[in-house]
């Protein structure tokens, strides 16, 4: 039996790793995996030794993330390996588990250089990892569709309103919490199958807007394409937020990280540079994106 969810993948990494980790992490998020990395997923107060274990035995596959700096010097990471190795020894032979993937240039060290590794400084690195990922979820009958998001029928759906479109350099709609189903002017609304959310969403209070002219390509995010978000004005690190910069006028879908003196919104395309806001300069945070519907242009069949 097909399962309909994401691949659940974990980044074991070198913290000197951080800005490339975070590349990687937004691009496979963008490609709708579901990824675990600690400075996005671990809370204040939590047991962190504690909490990678389980994520390590929890997820479908590990990354281990490879550079000069990760396999010559002393550090958790080495810790991380040595437990991804226990966990894949506990699965059946031939299982993607396990996946080297090398930064730069650098030894894959003997503990798990057989593994066959990819790298990712290569241009067709990253469409090699992709291909292994589809491939791991192929053998645990995972699949996940973006057409499946509007169901066959409105048992078990959500009705979500559609408030307006985005374009970058616009103000956001007028939002307004705890919205009903008498808010609706027009009554656009989409529908959403209460299962497809992630576990925690109970489809309250959600809005969408429409992406228009093709503005949000660095958010991986084309023209026609449906954005879910949840009101909020607070978000964690990493996750994406519909973000509003009053002094420069520019509205934008971004990854957004809280980093000492200044806030930095990552796009989700890697080749697109991050932008830095100082805390002093207003930004308002809009919603917190939830999913993202798309638009697919299907041809004569």
């Amino acid at each position: 039996m097909t399962e309909n969810r994401r691949l659940k993948i974990f980044l074991c990494h070198s913290k000197d790793d951080k800005s490339k980790i975070r590349k990687l992490y937004n691009r496979l998020i963008a490609d709708n995996f579901d990824v675990w990395l600690d400075e996005v997923k671990l809370m204040p107060g939590q047991d962190w030794d504690l909490e990678i274990k389980k994520a390590v035995r929890n997820s479908d596959t590990v990354i281990v993330c490879l550079s000069n700096s990760s396999t010559t010097k002393e550090g958790y990471i080495q810790k991380e390996i040595r437990f991804a190795l226990d966990v894949a020894d506990e699965k059946p032979e031939g299982t993607i588990f396990l996946i080297p993937a090398r930064l730069e240039n650098c030894n894959v060290p003997d503990r798990i250089s057989r593994y066959q590794w990819v790298d990712l400084f290569e241009r067709s690195g990253y469409l090699k990892l992709i291909e292994s990922l589809h491939l791991r979820a192929d053998d645990l009958s995972i699949r996940y569709d973006s057409s499946d998001l509007l169901p066959k029928t409105t048992k078990g759906g959500i009705n979500i309103p559609i408030l307006g479109s985005i374009f970058v350099g616009e103000p956001f709609p007028e939002l307004k919490l705890n919205i009903k189903f008498d808010y609706f002017e027009n009554n656009q609304i989409v529908e959403v199958a209460q299962e497809l959310f992630p576990a925690r969403e109970k489809g309250n209070d959600l809005f969408a807007l429409e992406s228009r002219s093709g503005s949000l390509i660095d958010a991986m995010i084309n023209d026609g394409d449906i954005v879910i978000l949840k009101p909020a004005t607070k978000v964690r690190n990493g996750e994406m937020a519909a973000i509003w910069l009053p002094k420069r006028s520019e509205s934008m879908l971004k990854f957004f990280f809280e980093e000492n003196d200044q806030y930095r919104l990552q796009p989700a395309d890697p080749t697109v540079k991050p932008i830095y806001i100082k805390k002093s300069e207003p930004l308002e945070i809009k919603g917190k994106v939830v999913m993202v519907i798309r638009k697919v242009e299907r041809g004569l069949q």
